[in-house]
């Protein structure tokens, strides 16, 4: 057995035993990439945000959190088709982050303060003053904005599954 699959491994009595006696987690962890057409772009502008110096706009903003930028990323690859184009990552000024489309059928904007603390808007030709939603850990109404936006049809997607 591998270092790595032995650190996972316990008997009944080491679950119960301290902390202290349980293997040492990996230093590293490695988790498959996305293969979509936005998420090498995804990546790489999650990266850069990731590095942005401390007060990078100018009054002491710190960059985005790791946590928020591993939750947009977990969140997007639930919620986008493959073949969409990439959101705008935009940075917060206090570690949070916008994920955002820009297209002629309408706008979404996600804010993420922190995994599992989203503020969902969306504005379309049909409601201009847009409307807001405000979600945990269930995504399904931005799924279909989405899909609405790109013009999907969501019920035969629903019907072909």
């Amino acid at each position: 057995m591998s270092p790595a699959s032995t650190a996972a491994v316990y008997s009944a009595s080491e679950a119960l035993a301290p902390i202290a006696r349980r293997a040492p987690v990996p230093e590293r962890i490695i988790v498959a990439g996305l293969s979509t057409s936005w998420s090498e772009d995804v990546s790489n502008r999650l990266d850069h945000l990731l590095k942005l110096p401390a007060g990078w706009d100018g009054y002491g903003a710190p960059p985005v959190r790791f946590e928020n930028a591993y939750f947009a990323l977990q969140l997007l690859s639930s919620i986008c088709p493959a073949n969409m184009s990439a959101p705008q990552l935009v940075p917060g000024t206090a570690g949070d982050l916008q994920i955002e489309w820009h297209i002629p059928a309408g706008t979404i904007e996600l804010h993420v303060r922190g995994p599992n603390d989203v503020s969902a808007w969306r504005e379309t030709a049909a409601n201009p003053d847009g409307e807001e939603i405000l979600l945990t850990n269930n995504f399904a109404a931005v799924s279909r904005w989405i899909s609405e936006m790109l013009g999907i049809n969501v019920a035969a997607v629903a019907t072909a599954a």
